[in-house]
């Protein structure tokens, strides 16, 4: 069977399947194209390759931010003075620790307060600046420049201990029976005193 052109009909439609082939096959090439900017397809691979571990390497190597440490206050001094002639500052709350260096009598100490329960005092050697020099002095080499008064203990007194009322009992009389007089009972008359001799005489 022959087309009107005088072609076999099954050429037309390998034809037309080529045609229809082709144009899918441009268009997709066109798209791969513009996504890969003119690069084929191995060669765009490989770009994105590069680009993901460029990426992974970038953000593994970003720093790590370190917070700042917060600023602790330095503790204030209490003046003392060294009460003796020479006294040794030791590096360590003991007599075995290393000595720092010794002052002189009169000489002025910042004592940051008493190492726990011991016998030493904790002091800063340079006050004037704002990191702490710690050292150690004992305490019967250094006295309070201005000691805070003791408050003398003043005597509370007693409380008053009041007596409680003691109850007296109270004696209620007890009422004597009456006499009921029986009516039955008839009175009985009084006799009258008989006149004596002597009393005739007196009235005569």
């Amino acid at each position: 069977m022959k087309s009107a052109s005088g072609a076999p009909a099954w050429l037309v439609l390998v034809v037309a399947v080529a045609i229809v082939f082709g144009a899918y096959y441009l268009w997709v090439g066109v798209q791969n194209y513009l996504r890969t900017g003119g690069l084929g397809v191995v060669e765009a691979t490989r770009q994105a390759e590069l680009v993901v571990t460029a990426t992974a390497a970038r953000v593994r190597s970003v720093p790590t931010r370190t917070p700042v440490a917060s600023f602790t206050p330095v503790p204030p001094c209490q003046d003392f003075v060294v009460s003796v002639p020479s006294a040794i500052v030791r590096g360590q709350p003991t007599t075995r620790g290393q000595i720092v260096t010794s002052l002189s009598a009169g000489q002025t100490v910042c004592v940051l307060g008493r190492e726990g329960s011991s016998e030493w005092y904790a002091i800063d050697q340079n006050p004037r600046t704002r990191r702490v020099e710690l050292a150690y002095m004992h305490e019967t080499v250094i006295q309070p420049l201005n000691p805070t008064a003791t408050p003398s203990r003043t005597p509370t007194p007693l409380p008053t201990v009041t007596p409680l009322p003691t109850l007296t009992p109270t004696l209620s009389p007890t009422p004597h029976p009456t006499d009921t007089p029986d009516p039955a009972a008839t009175a009985t008359p009084t006799p009258s005193p008989t006149p004596t001799a002597t009393d005739a005489v007196q009235s005569a």
